[in-house]
């Protein structure tokens, strides 16, 4: 039984439920806004918010990176762990992802946007009742 247990099953196996989630978080972050259901619009939220901060973890600019590799080829094993983290939190990233320019997407323009942010990401705004089956539907953005 799944007394108390978080999150939203949206009603599908575990299998469909990753890959609705995974195409949602892929164009959201492509599009930065999206209709779905209210339900799909909750359930998606952490996940993006999870890459987003992912993707501020490992951003490196390209004077960062090019500073950090040749502190590394020199023997700064500092500069060489965090050269590692960086290309480990965007493999984590694209692992997620389905389109390797929109990981591309959210380490170079959606990171940076987000630095000084602590959080909440995201925004859900109702967007009214659609008139086939009366399901609430919803707006979700990136702030």
């Amino acid at each position: 039984m799944r007394h108390r247990l978080p999150g939203n099953r949206l009603g599908r196996p575990a299998d469909q439920r990753k890959a609705i989630l995974r195409s949602l978080a892929t164009e959201l972050l492509r599009h930065d806004e999206i209709i779905t259901t209210l339900a799909k619009a909750k359930a998606v939220r952490p996940e993006v918010e999870k890459l987003i901060t992912k993707g501020k973890k490992g951003a490196l600019t390209a004077d960062a990176h090019k500073s950090l590799s040749e502190k590394a080829k020199k023997g700064d094993a500092a500069a060489a762990k965090e050269i590692a983290r960086a290309v480990h939190l965007r493999r984590q990233v694209a692992s997620y992802i389905f389109d390797g320019e929109v990981v591309k997407r959210v380490f170079e323009e959606v990171a940076p946007r987000y630095a000084k942010r602590p959080g909440g990401y995201t925004r859900i705004l109702k967007a009214g009742i659609r008139r086939g089956d009366a399901t609430p539907m919803a707006i979700i953005q990136l702030v």
